[in-house]
């Protein structure tokens, strides 16, 4: 935690993104999990109790120290209360990055013509969620992973928006926003 506190002091950071928390979380690293939604598979013996721990510890003494402070957990497995305070019980993140919507584009943009798209299955997509969970989703790249770079192009608009060369920004409420480019 002393890492945390000087990457603050010493370099202003306002916030953090957790990487790979998934794979901390668990001690099969998420590997081969299917996370259906089954309470057992989030809390039995599978969960590495010592890293859920080192989260809860890492974000309230961030929150408490720098309370304007924002924490992003790059979580795939739909941990509940993953962005819930830790005083409820939770691991105290603001956002969990929602790496699906990413992977959906990716999927519709490079493998479906536009009249294959099935809009049902992209709303729901969208929401899939638990309920007052906050997500986010980012970048030029659809995840931060330089995902399209790996012999393929990046799927943007070249006339631009708004006269901004390929840049777009999406935000629905409720703090669930997807930044596609900046």
């Amino acid at each position: 935690m002393s890492n945390l506190r000087w990457w603050v002091e010493e370099y202003g950071f306002d916030g953090f993104r957790f990487d790979g928390v998934t794979s901390m979380i668990y001690h099969s690293h998420g590997m081969s999990d299917d996370f259906s939604g089954g309470y057992p598979m989030y809390f039995g013996l599978n969960a590495d109790t010592d890293s859920l721990v080192y989260l809860m510890l890492s974000n309230d003494f961030l929150h408490k120290k720098y309370p304007e402070i924002v924490t992003v957990a790059e979580e795939v497995s739909g941990m509940p209360a993953l962005c819930r305070p830790v005083a409820e019980g939770g691991q105290g993140f603001d956002y969990r990055l929602a790496m699906a919507l990413p992977d959906m584009w990716i999927k519709i943009l490079k493998h479906m013509k536009d009249e294959d798209w099935v809009v049902g299955d992209i709303v729901h997509t969208l929401e899939n969620r638990r309920y007052k969970m906050v997500l986010t989703s980012d970048e030029e790249r659809f995840g931060g992973h330089n995902r399209l770079q790996l012999g393929s192009k990046h799927h943007t608009f070249p006339e631009g928006y708004n006269g901004r060369r390929n840049h777009l920004l999406v935000y629905a409420p409720a703090r669930t926003c997807l930044v596609l480019r900046l």
